[in-house]
């Protein structure tokens, strides 16, 4: 036999469900990566850009005020904006909800496998099946 012994219990069509599920991860990952350089990036260019403000906002206030009323005036703007970007950040929650466009794979015909493997392959429907619900 050419074929490794786990690729005889794969059906074709349980070969195209492993394949579909490699490609969705292979895609969630670039997005992920993706994602995760830009904000990288982009947090970096708001902490430049943040203490330049700073610098120019304490020369401002050094000039209309003493530095210790400056410096409790920046105090005060950093803290308050510190609890309000907390607060933002802990009432958000990523909730998606099953549309009836969205379709649940059928489980395919098991007839000719392996007790074992037909119930391997029934699981891996049902738990792709759950994933898409969530």
């Amino acid at each position: 036999m050419g074929l490794p012994l786990a690729l005889v219990f794969l059906s074709d069509c349980w070969q195209h469900v492993v394949t579909e599920m490699l490609t969705r991860f292979r895609t969630k990952l670039r997005e992920t990566a993706q994602r995760f350089a830009l904000g990288g990036l982009g947090a970096l260019m708001s902490i430049v850009g943040l203490g330049f403000f700073s610098a120019s906002l304490l020369m401002f206030l050094l000039t209309v005020t003493d530095a210790i009323t400056a410096s409790a005036i920046m105090g005060g703007g950093y803290l308050g904006l510190g609890l309000i970007f907390m607060v933002a950040a802990r009432g958000t929650t990523s909730e998606t909800t099953q549309t009836s466009s969205q379709k649940v794979p059928e489980a395919p015909d098991t007839r000719d496998m392996p007790p074992l493997a037909a119930a391997f392959m029934h699981g891996m429907a049902q738990g792709m099946a759950e994933g898409r619900r969530h």
